[in-house]
């Protein structure tokens, strides 16, 4: 019998396994890290090279470039240049960057700095430096200078520049503040001197809102430290912040009625003066320019002295210098003024403008000269010796008028009134007194007088008591003669007036008995007559 055939073995299928929970978490971290690398490379913005005169501070991969406290790159490499003398810094930048890597950008390092405008930079002893990025309009570019020091103002900083022209900067710096009644509204930007000018360009920049106080009759002046000045109003002493004391500044001031008009644009240029008393006295208006001569001495004048008419001043003087006249061998000193007209207010007049004022004011000036009005030097400090130029009304001056000299206007001029002088004459006339005094022939007549004083009184003791007898006498023989005058009346009677001699013979002796009766009257009261002679009775 036959065997039964075997069966085939089959396979078995199984269902494949869900995959196992080990793989989740690698997958999950290689969907991060490709997650991250992307977004890496989604915000990785160019590579920028920045250089700097040194690193201090700076690491590599460490130190970022910020913008308000916000990242926006990271430095990853530093080397130095080929001549060995700065650092490049090279740093990747956020794509978000990018737009505002331009020509204008600027970057520095960020350290702790101690100035005048205080204490900067302080959380960079915790986190370390970084460098600061301030954005820039113009051509994009990768390659940049860094600045050493921060940036006095940034562009994102509402306001107007303003350029001022000073004949030198002084304590100013930049970053100095500029001031408006006490505020800090603003920043010196910075300086340069101007080749054509010989003057100094200051650039100045006032943040908004209190760029429109400034307008065309706005005066800037110098504020920093201390100013004192003596002249013909005395002492004169302004003392500023301690801001200004340390880093220097800038004050302006604008005119109540200016307000109302427009308010100057960004770029107006301004003139800066020394200080705020120079500012104030300055015309504001077009001067009328005006020469005079004098003859003598003119010291303690000098540019920006003083002109006052009356006692108020009107200008001050711009130009002096000692001219030789070669012809007439005649010195002589021109200086010349500058009257500000608006300073002289017209009453009951119509409204006129700053030319028709300025018109007005000199025909006026000619009418007040042909009435005697005269320039001449008057001493306004005898500490300083300083003087002034003042316009004076002279009492019976001689006739004069406002002529032109050199196509200058030119006053006529009074002698000065100089105390000065005044207080010299006397003084030498003291030192004469004192020599003539100090020397022997005073005390030699001194002593001749007093000599001849007692001489005089020996011989007035002397003579004295020979003296009495004679004016008993005399007085004797006046009364005798009155006797026999009025006896030889009596005698004649009415015969008298047939003779024309005898009455004027008795008259005549009359008077002659009157007059040694007088006499004798006389040297009882002052017997020393007969020998220093009768003296002139005193005036009433």
């Amino acid at each position: 019998m036959s065997e039964a055939p075997a069966q085939e073995p089959r396979a078995r299928v199984a269902a494949a396994r869900r995959l196992s929970l080990v793989w989740v978490i690698p997958i999950i971290a290689v969907a991060v890290v490709i997650g991250i690398g992307w977004r890496a490379l989604a915000q990785r913005g160019p590579t920028i090279a920045i250089t700097f005169d040194a690193g201090e501070g700076i690491q590599s991969g460490q130190t970022k470039i910020r913008r308000k406290d916000v990242d926006l790159g990271t430095v990853e490499s530093i080397q130095l240049t080929s001549d060995l003398s700065r650092v490049i810094v090279r740093a990747r930048m956020l794509r978000s960057a990018a737009p505002y890597l331009n020509t204008h950008t600027q970057f520095w390092i960020v350290r702790p700095r101690i100035s005048a405008e205080g204490v900067s930079g302080l959380a960079t002893l915790v986190s370390g430096v970084f460098i600061e990025m301030n954005p820039g309009r113009g051509t994009p570019q990768r390659d940049f200078t860094g600045l050493e020091e921060p940036p006095v103002l940034q562009s994102d900083v509402p306001g107007h520049s303003f350029m001022l022209h000073a004949a030198q900067l002084t304590s100013l710096n930049q970053g100095s503040s500029i001031f408006y009644r006490g505020l800090s509204v603003g920043e010196i930007l910075g300086y340069s001197l101007n080749e054509k000018t010989q003057k100094v360009d200051i650039y100045a920049f006032v943040r908004a809102p209190y760029e429109k106080l400034v307008h065309p009759e706005t005066r800037f002046w110098n504020a920093s430290g201390v100013d004192v000045s003596i002249g013909a109003q005395g002492v004169h002493m302004v003392a500023s912040s301690w801001q200004q004391l340390l880093s220097g500044g800038v004050e302006f001031a604008t005119p109540a009625s200016a307000m109302d008009d427009a308010p100057s644009p960004s770029g107006a240029q301004f003139r800066l003066y020394d200080d705020r008393y120079s500012a104030e006295k300055d015309p504001r208006g077009t001067p009328l320019l005006y020469r005079v001569d004098f003859t003598g001495a003119v010291a303690g004048i000098e540019h920006g002295s003083p002109v006052q008419l009356l006692g108020s001043q009107i200008g001050q003087v711009q130009h002096v210098e000692l001219q030789y006249d070669d012809r007439r061998h005649l010195l002589h000193t021109p200086v010349i003024v500058a009257i500000d007209p608006a300073r002289v207010k017209i009453m009951n007049g119509p409204v006129r403008s700053a030319a028709e004022v300025a018109e007005d004011f000199a025909a006026h000036m000619q009418e007040w000269v042909k009435h005697g009005l005269r320039a001449r030097l008057t001493s306004a400090s005898l500490i300083t010796g300083q003087q002034i130029v003042s316009l004076e009304m002279v009492p019976d001056a001689a006739p004069a008028r406002i002529e032109r000299i050199d196509s200058q206007l030119q006053i006529p001029s009074a002698p000065s009134v100089d105390v000065a002088q005044i207080l010299e004459s006397v003084h030498r006339i003291l030192r004469h007194i004192d020599r003539a005094t100090a020397g022997p022939e005073l005390s030699h007549a001194m002593k001749e007088l007093d000599r001849t004083l007692t001489h005089l009184d020996q011989i007035t003791g002397e003579v004295e008591p020979q003296i009495q007898p004679l004016i008993t006498s005399l007085r004797q023989s006046a009364e005798a003669a009155q006797r026999t005058l009025e006896q030889a009346g009596n005698v004649l009677g009415s015969n008298a007036a047939q003779g024309t001699d005898l009455p004027r013979m008795l008259q005549e002796l009359t008077d002659a008995a009157r007059s040694v009766k007088a006499l004798a009257d006389y040297l009882d009261r002052h017997p020393e007559a007969l020998i220093r002679g009768k003296q002139k009775d005193p005036e009433p």
